[in-house]
């Protein structure tokens, strides 16, 4: 599927797992997805921004559930962390819908739960030991 449908940006795609390392950082990626309110990027950097962090969920998804497992199973941390695995890749699995609008929409939505996945990475190493 086209990343906007309908308004003749047709090239590339944007899919869950991406072609090639990403030359966008993921803070980069987050700061630009979350500040897409104020900001319309162009269609090939909406595109690249996307694709990176579609490319961090499906990694770090994997790693955030992975650290959380390793957890007891009443720990909040885990609970957490595995939430918001669920959340990130719910996103992700979503897709844009037609319209640059919309893939704007994915975007933010994206680098929101980029953002959390993030945090709950974060989280698991800080408390590692405890």
């Amino acid at each position: 599927m086209p990343p906007f449908p309908r308004t003749a940006q047709t090239g590339g795609g944007i899919m869950l797992t991406p072609t090639e390392s990403s030359p966008v950082s993921i803070g980069q990626a987050l700061r630009e997805a979350t500040d897409m309110e104020t900001w319309l990027p162009a269609p090939p950097r909406l595109s690249e921004v996307t694709d990176r962090l579609l490319g961090y969920i499906r990694e770090a998804g994997a790693a955030v559930e992975a650290a959380a497992e390793d957890r007891p199973a009443g720990c909040l941390v885990r609970r957490a962390a595995l939430a918001a695995v669920q959340e990130a890749r719910r996103r992700a699995e979503d897709g844009p819908g037609n319209g640059y609008a919309s893939a704007i929409a994915f975007a933010r939505g994206l680098g929101k739960a980029a953002g959390n996945l993030l945090h709950q990475e974060r989280r698991l190493e800080r408390e590692g030991g405890r």
